[in-house]
Formats: C-alpha cells, structure tokens, sequence
C-alpha cells in the first residue's frame, strides 16, 4: 500500500496477487462505506484532505496541521478493523526509535488517540514510495541508484534492531522518500506487525508459524514458519533490492487454488532458484547481500557497517562517483545540490542489543565493524 504519499503523486502499486495475506487479515473496503469519519482531529486541530490509501489495518488520508499549517498523513483504524491495534503498536513503537532523539529516516508522531470509532495517527506527510520511485524509473532502476537505496535500508533497519524490534514487513512500499532538501533521504514506516527479538535475551526459534509479512519480499524461513529476527529483515531487504533492479521477482504472478498452495510455490521458487541466476546481470554485490542474510545464524548480530560499506564502494566505482542526490528518478529535476541535507550512511551502526556496551534502546557506535569477530561478514 502506498501509505504516506502526497497527493500529486501517482505511484505504481504492487499486485494483490503478489502481496499475499492470510485470510484472517482481509480488508474490510465494503463495511467502511457507512462509517462515518470525522472532518477533523484532535479538537480541529488537524483537517482531513483526502484519502491517500488503503489496507488491512484502515485508511491514510493527507490533512492539514491548522496549528502550523503544514501537510501531515493521517491513518484511521476502525475499531472493527481486522487489523486492529496495529496503529497503537505503531505509535509505541515511534516513540522508542525517538529517544533518546529521532535518527534521520524516521517520521515525527504529532498525534496519537482515539476519536469515535477510530484509533487516530498523525505523522510526517512524506514524498515517493520506494516502489513509486522504481515505477517513475520505468520499472526498475540502474544500479547505483538501488546502491544508494541499500545503504540506507541498512542504516535504517541497524538502528530499528538496535532497539530490539525486528520490522517483519520489508516491502517496497514501507521505504518512503523525504521531501524538500531531504527529497533523497529514505524514511522506513509501518510497525503495526513489529515484534520484540530481544528481552533479555534473544528470543528462541519456532516453527510453525503464521506467515506475517509480505509473500513477495519474505525470507525463505519466514515462509516456512519460523520465528523472525534480524536476517529475516535483511533477506527480504535483499529481495526487494533485487526486484528493484530487475523490475520483477521469478516468483510474483504464481497461481495456485489456495492460500496455503501458493505460499507454498512462492517458498520453492524462492529456494530452489540458484542466487546466480535471480542476480544476473547484477553487480555481484547485490547476490552478496542475499547470500549473506540467507546464511546468517538466526541470533547473529549483522555486520551492518560492513554491508553498508559494500554498496557505499559499488557507488564509487562509477566515474565519476555516484552522489548520494544521484537517484535515477530525480534526474531532470530542477535540484540544487548546494541546499540538500547530505545522506550520512558514512556512520556506525549503533550497538546492539547483545553488545556489552549497549543499553536497551541506547544509541552509540558499534563494535561490529569489518575487523570485529563477533559478527558475521558479507563477502566483499
């Protein structure tokens, strides 16, 4: 779904076909035509537009904040939502990546509450999807620009770990594009299907698990049932990447009589495809990255500064050096460098979970870098 998108903006959509959901978490469009929904929030405070988007969970709607005149997104869920406490899980979860301040790539909560018959939340009205900017390049994207786009998915899913959440939905339309001087910057969104992989301790694997997430994008193991945690994130990271380059995925448009059938085929495709052949033509640091979260322990800690690096060096091996504003779907755009807020995806990681010197949900630097054994490497 492309929830947070502005209202000029015309995105691709993915296909329902490809974008599986089990049965129970339906949507719910038919009964929301006699609900009513109120014209403003929060003591009028914000003023509803338009409707923007539309899933599982609700409705996302572009408002004005009368307070400061600005645009915001607003999602609605209906307290008969099939997906409801999604929102509620969203804005706790928001207000944990803010402290002890907010990291680039995140968006500001300015409202959360209940009004009627709706959960009510107001953020950040931000700019493309990732898919809408990969359909404004025709479908896919040259390989600099998903480069640019890896290193700050990493990024942003290193810090989302170090709070000891894992995302559980990696999907091209949970990566969104910042605005104005941050038109480049990557924002991650959508937490209503995060989940905790560290209390104490890691958290221990099971089987037989309800797929959660997105068939197109998840890993192998979370199609199988398993528990997810952090390489989960990073495979259906690498998933996304690859489509992105590709402009499709081996496994999208698969038909089969049931649900369960179609995971099922979506599941073998997805491991039975030799990773040389779903990353041909590609820089072989795209099938690295792949290789590396499908191979990764199920409690090991990533070596996030080291991916990042491995994409950051594939930008500057093209001539001259690709730019972290050289996006393929700005090109042409009336943009002047000068007034941009730089990318910074040249800082470390901040530590995680199991790091000594890691506090829960602290910030800091990271020991895990290139030279540091305790966590796994990608290959160079």
């Amino acid at each position: 779904m492309q929830c947070l998108a502005p209202p000029e903006e015309d995105e691709g959509a993915v296909s329902k076909a490809d974008t599986v959901k089990a049965p129970n978490v339906s949507s719910s469009r038919e009964s929301r035509r006699d609900r009513s929904i109120p014209e403003t929030l929060a003591q009028g405070r914000f003023q509803l537009k338009k409707k923007v988007g539309e899933g599982s969970f609700g409705m996302v709607y572009w408002g004005i904040d009368q307070k400061t005149q600005q645009k915001v997104a607003v999602k609605l869920e209906h307290q008969k939502s099939s997906a409801v406490g999604q929102l509620g899980n969203e804005s706790r979860l928001m207000e944990v990546f803010a402290k002890p301040t907010r990291p680039p790539g995140f968006t500001e909560i300015f409202y959360f509450g209940k009004e009627g018959n709706y959960a009510i939340l107001v953020m950040d009205l931000l700019g493309l999807t990732l898919e809408g900017s990969i359909q404004a390049c025709g479908g896919k994207c040259n390989y600099p620009t998903v480069a640019m786009m890896g290193e700050q998915c990493i990024q942003l899913l290193a810090y989302v770990h170090s709070k000891a959440i894992v995302h559980r939905d990696i999907k091209s339309e949970n990566f969104m594009w910042g605005t104005g001087d941050k038109i480049h910057h990557l924002y991650v969104i959508d937490f209503g299907m995060s989940t905790r992989y560290f209390m104490k301790r890691h958290v221990s694997m099971s089987t037989g698990k309800q797929l959660t997430g997105t068939a197109r994008y998840a890993s192998i193991n979370a199609m199988r049932g398993c528990t997810q945690s952090r390489r989960d994130d990073l495979e259906a990271t690498g998933h996304m990447l690859v489509y992105a380059l590709r402009g499709h995925l081996p496994w999208s448009g698969l038909d089969a009589p049931t649900y369960k059938d179609k995971l099922k085929k979506i599941c073998d495709k997805k491991a039975q495809l030799p990773l040389e052949e779903l990353c041909k033509g590609s820089p072989p640091e795209f099938m690295n990255f792949l290789k590396y979260g499908r191979e990764l322990p199920f409690e090991a800690r990533p070596d996030y500064d080291g991916l990042v690096a491995m994409f950051r060096n594939l930008r500057q091996k093209t001539e001259p050096p690709t730019e972290d504003w050289h996006l393929q779907w700005l090109e042409g755009k009336d943009i002047d460098p000068k007034t941009l807020v730089p990318v910074n995806t040249g800082r470390q990681a901040p530590p995680q979970p199991e790091d000594s010197t890691s506090t829960m949900g602290g910030t800091g630097t990271s020991r895990s870098g290139m030279g540091d054994s305790s966590s796994a490497k990608p290959e160079s």
